[in-house]
């Protein structure tokens, strides 16, 4: 982790002070938002250049980091969308189709990160 995040104690073995605030930062975020981190794995999508998804059981993250404009295309799930909901903040609309889902927000409900967009399954899902 601490390579990653390019973190590492000074000589005295302390973290400096605005490293720490960086971690804090990173922690405030996780209490907020780990549901779509702790316990996952990866996909059922792989990465594109809009972001990333993770998933649990009947439960799919879609983590959108780029936007296209002012929708978001997924490829197609083979289970049906039950229920969704930005735990970022604001309402999207989901489309969910044959050929892919759709997702749209306004600008303004996006959060500038990384919005999370919760997607309950009617089942496990995986990538058509």
């Amino acid at each position: 982790g601490n390579l990653l995040l390019n973190v590492g104690p000074m000589p005295s073995g302390e973290i400096e002070p605005r490293q720490a605030e960086v971690l804090k930062g990173i922690g405030a975020w996780l209490s907020r938002y780990g549901e779509s981190i702790y316990g996952t794995r990866g996909g059922p999508v792989r990465n594109g250049a809009w972001g990333g998804m993770t998933n649990k059981g009947n439960v799919v993250y879609v983590h959108i980091l780029e936007w296209d404009g002012d929708s978001v295309k997924l490829p197609a799930l083979r289970a049906k969308i039950v229920e969704s909901r930005v735990l970022t903040g604001g309402e999207a609309k989901i489309e969910q189709a044959a050929d892919g889902i759709v997702i749209r927000m306004p600008v303004g409900s996006r959060d500038k990160l990384d919005t999370i967009v919760k997607l309950e399954l009617e089942r496990p899902g995986r990538a058509k």
